[in-house]
């Protein structure tokens, strides 16, 4: 609990800390300093009123960016601080599935595959677009990018996921769903089962399709509108 207060207070000042958990800022400054440990009871407190006043989609709808039609996420995911209220998030959302390995897609997935890893101590297996020295074989999947139009392979080693791992694929944004059912296949392919997808943001309702192919999937914030990209932008979703 004192973890997250402090990764909080990098983002939010003491009085809305205090109307979000309806303490005196100076115990919560104390809370951070250190000086004063919150009882089991308060710190389960803390950590519930996080997620039920859904604090981390606060600090994002803050943060969020939109650049000639791109989600910018750097403000969020190259965050430790808000990083760790992401990983938080998933880890209420998905631990009563209890995953082993955690699989992304280079690069912006990386930092909240990571960080949701830390949480449940699982493995992280990332599939990349090109194939890296060290493993002899890869499962291998190719979609069409439409933005600009290109085809993507991505390349997932296939030691790394077992039959017997528990797998959730996370990204950073979800918006046509393309590198997600990429990440769906590649998995699929290694004979591991599937727990859930987690997105820190998504955009439009385009990705829906999904839903027949995941029972779970959790984000922290829907942006409602479709922005047209442009077609200088390298960002693929």
């Amino acid at each position: 609990a004192i973890e997250l207060l402090k990764s909080l207070k990098k983002h939010l000042r003491y009085r809305e800390l205090r109307d979000i958990f309806n303490l005196p800022p100076p115990i919560i400054w104390r809370y951070i300093q250190g000086e004063v440990l919150p009882s089991p009871d308060r710190a389960n407190e803390i950590l519930n009123t996080i997620i039920s006043k859904k604090v981390t989609k606060r600090i994002i709808e803050k943060e969020i960016e939109v650049y000639n039609g791109v989600v910018a996420t750097y403000k969020i995911i190259y965050k430790p601080s808000l990083l760790k209220l992401i990983g938080y998030e998933a880890y209420i959302k998905f631990k009563d599935l209890e995953p082993t390995a955690i699989v992304t897609a280079e690069v912006d997935g990386i930092p909240v595959a990571l960080a949701i890893a830390d949480y449940f101590d699982a493995k992280v297996a990332i599939a990349k677009r090109r194939k890296e020295v060290g493993f002899r074989t890869y499962i291998e999947y190719s979609y069409l990018s439409h933005e600009p139009p290109s085809i993507t392979t991505l390349y997932l080693p296939s030691t790394l996921i077992t039959r017997k791992d528990k797998v959730l694929i996370v990204d950073d944004v979800l918006r046509t769903g393309r590198t997600l059912r990429a990440l769906i296949y590649l998995t699929k392919r290694t004979g591991a089962s599937i727990v859930g997808v987690f997105s820190v943001i998504a955009v439009g309702s385009r990705w829906h399709y999904l839903t027949d192919e995941v029972k779970r999937i959790e984000i922290i914030h829907q942006v409602e509108r479709e922005f047209p990209l442009h077609l200088g932008s390298s960002h693929t979703y």
